[in-house]
């Protein structure tokens, strides 16, 4: 057991060892406190070093950007200058240019007593400068060029005065309401032989005027009215006719393609030898036309109006008439592939000699229409009225007339190749010499006194099939009729006999 002296030395001991250590703790404190401040200020230098140069660089980026901004926008003001100080000394070159010129033609119209035509000095230069001039100046003073010439009648095409060959010159986006008399009147006007881009007449009256020989690239001519216009030998690439007016104007041997003529009135007009490719006439009233020996593809003549136009020797492919009315139209030695005329109304129109391939007239009312000799494949009657057609020495072949109305028709010396009549009405339908089979007669509505192809006339069966009728009772009331009414006729075979025979049918 310990004695008093030696715990007491003990806890002494105890106690001086814990000062110690309390002694090397504060120590050690106070060693990193001292640590602590510099790196928190080295830490602060260096974020604060960091904040002001990125505000540095930021600074530097806006003064370039504020830079480069006012340099911009200093080089688009000088390009701006630039582009209005050129403006300004093309326009004083061109004017310039302009008034040379109409001092140098107006020094020639004065020598020439306003006859330039009468020396050949004289007209020599006036081509070469007129020419050189277009080609010089802008759509704007190329007008008033134009107006010009044409006050000076330099462009007026008449016997006494000739017009200022200008053919092979080149303009573009020219409006001729700025060359017309109070942007309305044209006449006289000779301009053939030129080449015209974006050319403008809308709402124009013009008469006498000729662009022979001239090739359009986008021309609009709506709304007008044209008198005596000659085109012959022209060449169109999308032009605008609709709602025109067209009175006397020659198309001859022209090339029209991508033309609009819907609504447009045209009256004693020549497309004679044309070449057409997609046009539209639909709803246009088309009097006096020719279109002989001309090529016609992708047209439409949708509801239009057709009275004595002429389509003589021409080639059809694509051409739709539905809804179209057509009076004394002829089509004689016409080649047709692939034309629509379904509901369509033809009256008295010739087709003599012509030649049909994959045709529609569905529908179509064809009353005394002539077919003599035209050569019919693959065309489609169904359900057309051909009242008193003549298809005499044609040559049809794969043709569909079911339940069309034939009366009347006559197919004389014809050539009928799986020709299909049934359902159709053959009354009075002439088939003397025809070379048909017999059978495609077997499923008609109707072939009462018709004449067959030994000329022998036939007659409906009787529609009664179970005793004789007799003529003098009225018909039974109760009785219905699918199509049309009903008459009783006396049999050619029988007094005592009588026939029923629907009235649309007799009539």
């Amino acid at each position: 057991m310990a004695s008093p002296e030696q715990i007491i030395q003990m806890d002494g001991s105890g106690t001086e060892t814990r000062a110690k250590k309390s002694v090397k703790f504060r120590g050690g404190l106070r060693f990193i406190s001292s640590l602590l401040l510099p790196l928190a200020l080295g830490v602060f230098t260096i974020v604060i070093t960091f904040q002001q140069q990125s505000a540095a660089k930021q600074q530097r980026d806006d003064d370039r950007e504020a830079s480069q901004q006012q340099r911009d926008q200093e080089k688009q003001e000088a390009g701006l200058l630039r582009k209005q100080e050129e403006y300004l000394d093309k326009q004083r070159y061109q004017n310039g240019r302009f008034d040379a010129y109409i001092k140098e033609m107006g020094k020639l119209l004065k020598e020439n007593h306003g006859e330039i035509i009468s020396s050949k000095v004289a007209i020599t230069l006036a081509r070469v400068q007129t020419l050189n001039i277009f080609r010089q100046l802008d759509a704007q003073r190329n007008v008033h060029i134009i107006r010009f010439l044409y006050e000076a009648k330099q462009l007026t095409d008449t016997p006494e005065n000739r017009s200022l060959d200008l053919s092979a010159a080149e303009l573009f986006d020219i409006d001729f309401r700025n060359a017309s008399i109070k942007k309305k009147l044209l006449h006289n006007l000779s301009l053939t032989g030129v080449f015209l881009t974006n050319a403008t007449f809308i709402d124009l009256e013009m008469e006498h005027i000729s662009f022979a020989d001239t090739e359009f690239d986008i021309a609009n001519f709506s709304l007008g009215r044209i008198n005596h216009g000659n085109f012959s030998f022209t060449i169109f690439h999308n032009a605008n006719f609709s709602y025109t007016r067209l009175n006397n104007v020659d198309f001859s041997s022209a090339k029209l393609f991508t033309l609009n003529y819907s609504s447009a009135n045209i009256l004693n007009a020549v497309f004679n030898k044309v070449s057409v490719r997609n046009i539209n006439f639909s709803f246009a009233q088309l009097v006096n036309v020719d279109f002989s020996s001309a090529r016609l593809e992708n047209v439409d003549f949708s509801y239009a109006l057709l009275n004595n136009v002429t389509f003589s020797s021409t080639s059809l492919t694509n051409v739709n008439f539905s809804h179209a009315q057509l009076f004394n139209v002829k089509f004689s030695s016409a080649n047709l592939n692939y034309a629509n005329f379904s509901f369509a109304e033809l009256v008295k129109a010739d087709f003599s000699g012509s030649q049909f391939m994959n045709v529609n007239f569905s529908y179509t009312l064809l009353n005394s229409a002539t077919f003599e000799y035209a050569v019919v494949s693959n065309t489609n009657f169904q359900q057309s009225s051909c009242v008193a057609s003549i298809f005499n020495y044609g040559t049809l072949s794969y043709c569909n007339f079911w339940h069309s109305n034939l009366k009347d028709a006559t197919f004389k010396q014809a050539t009928l190749n799986q020709v299909n009549f049934s359902r159709a009405n053959l009354y009075k339908t002439n088939f003397a010499g025809a070379n048909m089979a017999k059978s495609e007669l077997d499923n008609t509505l109707s072939i009462q006194d018709a004449i067959l192809t030994n000329g022998i006339r036939v007659h409906d069966e009787n529609l009664i099939s179970n005793g004789q009728a007799d003529c003098n009772i009225s018909h039974i009331s109760d009785w219905t009729v699918s199509n049309g009414n009903i008459t009783s006729v006396i049999s050619n075979s029988s007094n005592s006999n009588c026939q029923f025979t629907l009235q649309s049918l007799s009539t």
